[in-house]
């Protein structure tokens, strides 16, 4: 970020380092983007490319797309699916409430939330994949409570991935790429825009710990209706 004649200006090529699945200058030069540029530099007086420009070569941090605060939160709306949640919260207690609390989040936590490490993100693959080898590793000993599963219709995230041809850890790191889910607590869960839909269940699940001994914890499992999401979604993200 750089400071310029008091409005915060945001390098947009950086941000959207950390989302990689998201194509930055398809989402810039998008009528939407346009339209948002075009109306709010008519507001302030100002031209286009005052608000959103490419800076092509210069010291390392400078070049890239920059753009004005407010529009900047308009694209990371579009990078991020948790973020555009966040705002859109926001908004609804500020109409609701009158007022909003952003809870002391500076700039810099603003910053955390739409820049993921790739710390993070290697821990949070490094935890899936350790969750799948424990499921598959206590398959023989949960065999009984599969069945249980089976007979509510419950579906494991192995049992559709296996359909759509692709791992469960791949699967698992998609929905969480695409905002579906996230790791909260040793559990997958899934953001407030698909809960209450009937997409998944939480149940307990037995499984061996790092001492040989099975334990319970709380497991996601998918519906016949979440499955059917997931399977559309994925055509429509990947397989089209």
């Amino acid at each position: 970020m750089k400071l310029e004649n008091g409005n915060v200006y945001v390098n947009l090529t950086e941000v959207a380092k950390a989302f990689p699945e998201k194509n930055l200058s398809q989402i810039v030069n998008s009528k939407e983007i346009k339209d948002y540029v075009n109306e709010l530099a008519a507001i302030k007086n100002h031209i286009p490319t005052d608000l959103l420009r490419v800076i092509n070569g210069g010291k390392v941090g400078e070049f890239g797309t920059w753009a004005h605060q407010q529009v900047a939160l308009r694209v990371c709306q579009n990078l991020s699916t948790k973020f555009s949640v966040w705002v859109d919260e926001k908004i609804e207690e500020l109409l609701t409430k009158g007022y909003t609390k952003l809870d002391n989040i500076s700039r810099k936590d603003l910053a955390k939330m739409l820049l993921e490490s790739e710390e993070e993100k290697e821990r949070m693959q490094l935890t899936i994949e350790s969750q799948t080898k424990s499921l598959v590793e206590s398959a023989p000993k949960v065999e009984y409570f599969d069945k249980c599963l089976d007979s509510k219709g419950y579906l494991t995230v192995n049992m559709i991935a296996a359909e759509l041809g692709i791992s469960a850890v791949k699967l698992n790191k998609l929905l969480c790429q695409w905002g579906i889910q996230y790791w909260q607590t040793e559990c997958f869960l899934l953001f407030s825009e698909y809960r209450n839909k009937g997409y998944s269940v939480h149940r307990p699940y037995p499984y061996t710990n790092s001492q040989g001994i099975v334990v319970t914890t709380q497991h996601m499992y998918w519906t016949e209706s979440g499955k059917k999401f997931i399977v559309e979604l994925y055509h429509k993200k990947v397989a089209a």
